[in-house]
């Protein structure tokens, strides 16, 4: 496909987004202790603050003074609102540019591609979920209020874009990678509505509205969008070379640091502290599984890198879910290893049996590693639910579960509630798959086709060395050179 439309209609979205976030959204207004109102000068308010080296002090322009303890109260309240939530942010903010976009440079030909769209499709999704998230979650007197709060929910739902983004991995050109993510953003937001708002279900580390959604969602944009034959006779270049398995791993070694971050982000008081652990303990039990089975399940008794890169993450979506409930430091190892080993199964037995039987093209597996653990989680919250007592959790009892008690919610029917948002989760995401799917193949998305498939080719300016080019056999290892086509191209400009 040319890419002749690309820039002006990327063009177009971004002054769109510009006017809408003009129209709507403003900074979330932080309170201030004894209800001191933020009226006068910021001045008077460097007069008071400029002894404590305060950084808050350059971005604040206006605030009462009405006594002076208050208002050092009211500095500190800001500064900890940032320090409290800044530090997780970034690091689900590595873990979406990094950790997502080097997990998916397994493919030998498709490198560019699969790092600059995973960053172009976080760019787009971030800012289009501030929009949706505030008209449909949080719109306040016609305006969306941005916190940091909100920047780590948008984050949570370019995560789901991106795992979305495994399944069609290198079959869906940049236009409609876009447009898929448009529209999965507002599927996304309306399926939190109903999990979090009206059935008030607990999923702390998003496993269900992140990857069980994102897993799903893509499985069926992947079945709807496949052209008869093609991944077939392109099988070659999903192929990895030994530089290319190193960059992903690469990507898994950022998420498997940084996934305890995710986990606890939106967790509170004793909940944060149980998410990171639980989520910890989680992900050592899932790498040593999934290294073990890895080599358990191949006949010579090695290791296979598709299982390490993914399978050893398995653990971090077994927790989401239920990380900030009362689990159990032994009950969460025997999750993460049950993930793990689920996960390695998947890639080696049902990826390829799913391919074949149901003609469904899972680029990155991910029903292996978002969407079996992601159900995993949601069982195990499930479970959680129905036993959880205020005894056993304390003070943090009615911010996990806050329908129990004040609703007259007893635990076993908070359990329901937990099943019924798991089965709106995967009605959605498949619904919502079938109708994007059938979107994205109409002929005017010129989608790739063939040898276009997987490939960087027609997408990118390639280097004079180091590409790829077309093996004699599928068994040869892979030739590097200048393709003569690039020359051309390159002598030209």
């Amino acid at each position: 496909m040319g890419l002749t439309v690309v820039p002006i209609l990327l063009i177009v979205l971004e002054i769109l987004f510009i006017i809408l976030f003009g129209i709507f959204v403003q900074y979330e207004k932080l309170e201030v202790h004894n209800n001191i109102q933020v009226k006068s000068s910021q001045e008077v308010y460097r007069t008071i603050v400029r002894d404590q080296n305060s950084s808050v002090a350059n971005n604040l322009t206006h605030i009462e003074v009405v006594n002076v303890t208050n208002v050092q109260y009211f500095i500190e309240d800001t500064r900890e609102h940032v320090q409290d939530y800044y530090a997780v942010f970034q690091d689900i903010h590595v873990m979406v540019l990094i950790g997502f976009a080097f997990l998916m440079t397994f493919l030998k030909r498709y490198g560019y591609s699969s790092i600059t769209f995973n960053l172009l499709l976080a760019a787009v999704v971030i800012q289009w979920a501030i929009l949706t998230n505030g008209w449909i979650l949080n719109l306040q007197d016609g305006v969306i209020r941005i916190s940091m709060k909100t920047l780590i929910k948008a984050e949570f739902a370019t995560a789901a874009i991106l795992v979305s983004f495994g399944a069609v991995l290198g079959k869906l050109n940049p236009l409609q990678l876009v447009a898929m993510a448009l529209i999965e953003v507002v599927l996304f937001q309306c399926n939190e509505l109903i999990v979090l708002k009206l059935f008030q279900a607990s999923d702390v580390g998003a496993s269900m509205l992140v990857h069980v959604f994102g897993a799903y969602f893509g499985l069926m944009v992947a079945l709807f969008t496949a052209r008869p034959g093609d991944v077939q006779s392109q099988s070659y270049k999903e192929l990895s070379v030994y530089h290319s398995d190193m960059f992903t791993m690469i990507g898994t070694i950022f998420l498997w640091a940084f996934w305890p971050s995710f986990n606890c982000a939106l967790a509170e008081g004793e909940g944060h502290h149980r998410a990171v652990v639980n989520t910890y303990l989680a992900l050592t039990a899932s790498a040593v599984v999934a290294v073990a089975v890895s080599a358990a399940v191949q006949k010579n008794r090695r290791f296979t890198m598709i299982h390490i890169q993914n399978a050893t993450l398995a653990g971090g979506v077994a927790l989401g879910s239920m990380a900030d409930m009362v689990v159990y430091p032994f009950a969460v190892l025997l999750a993460g290893a049950l993930a793990g080993c689920i996960s390695v199964l998947g890639y080696q037995f049902f990826t390829p049996c799913c391919d074949q039987k149901l003609k469904i093209h899972d680029t990155r597996g991910v029903h292996n590693l978002h969407g079996l653990p992601g159900i995993i989680s949601a069982i195990g919250a499930i479970i959680c639910a129905a036993f959880a007592t205020q005894e056993h959790y304390g003070e943090s009892f009615s911010k996990i579960f806050p329908a129990v008690g004040k609703d007259s919610r007893t635990p076993g029917v908070q359990a329901e509630f937990q099943l019924a948002a798991l089965a709106v989760t995967l009605a959605i995401s498949l619904f919502g798959g079938v109708i994007t799917g059938f979107f994205l193949r109409l002929p005017f998305w010129k989608q790739p086709k063939g040898a276009e498939i997987m490939d960087d080719w027609d997408y990118w300016v390639l280097p004079s060395d180091g590409y790829p080019i077309i093996p004699n056999s599928v068994n040869a290892p892979p030739i590097y050179k200048l393709p003569e086509q690039t020359t051309m191209i390159e002598n030209n400009a």
